[in-house]
């Protein structure tokens, strides 16, 4: 079963500003709004970065989930990590084996998702999601490859724990993917990119806190970071909410 790092979400007061920001810092062009995921509560914007994805997404309606944890974070944060598989029904069976609850999910023309409980896996939302062809990305709309971005992707993530080691095991099991240590962090390879838990800096939360994108454009984005005021001392990214490391 392969599986590999294809999308991931953050969680913005306002949705607007992050497109803003997405410009003109990141250098993205247009993005997808998808019609659908109204019916969660919230607007979004797709951005194909190559042919990895980066999703905002921003409450317009009272009660949301996404609403409650923009409150309980205080601002823009990770949100979710989606990975594509090309085999559901041992995903499926990894997932149930594990004990671990399906929030959502959906199964249309061969495309689809499956929502795991966070309180099941821990550190984030995780979707393992499917398509007819490894190559699609329905969420992306129905025109991604016309406005993506070309020399980068979307590598990693970064996830904050309490226990790196534990959590990252319990991603291992439900993945079914073994788990490495590395820079005083454990860490799960994907036939794409990695998932990577260590211990949060000072008195940080558990979450989705940082995602790596290798870029040609790198030395570009670290200037208009410079001139919005958002590049760290360690030369990556700080926005909505999440460290950006430029790799």
């Amino acid at each position: 079963m392969k599986l590999r790092l294809r999308q991931i979400a953050l969680a913005v007061t306002d949705l607007e500003v992050a497109t803003l920001q997405a410009s003109q810092i990141l250098g993205l062009g247009s993005a997808y709004q998808d019609p659908a995921i109204v019916r969660y509560g919230l607007r979004n914007a797709v951005y194909a970065i190559d042919n990895t994805f980066l999703e905002f997404v921003s409450p317009i309606t009272e009660n949301t989930t996404v609403g409650r944890l923009l409150a309980k974070q205080g601002g823009d944060c990770g949100y979710m990590v989606i990975l594509q598989t090309d085999g559901a029904d041992e995903a499926r069976a990894r997932i149930d084996a594990a004990g671990v609850r399906v929030a959502d999910q959906l199964d249309r023309n061969g495309a689809g998702f499956m929502h795991l409980h966070p309180k099941d896996v821990g550190g984030t939302l995780l979707s393992i999601d499917y398509m007819p062809r490894w190559s699609d990305w329905e969420w992306g709309g129905p025109d991604w490859q016309k406005s993506a971005t070309h020399d980068e992707a979307i590598t990693g993530i970064g996830i904050s724990a309490l226990d790196p080691q534990g959590m990252a095991g319990r991603w291992g099991e439900i993945l079914g993917r073994p788990m490495e240590h590395c820079d005083h962090a454990s860490r799960i390879g994907l036939d794409e990119g990695e998932l990577r838990f260590a211990a949060p800096a000072g008195n940080g939360s558990e979450g989705f806190q940082a995602f790596d994108l290798h870029s040609a454009r790198a030395a570009q984005l670290r200037e208009n970071a410079v001139r919005h005021g958002c590049l760290t001392s360690e030369g990556n990214i700080a926005l909505f909410g999440v460290t950006i490391r430029l790799v």
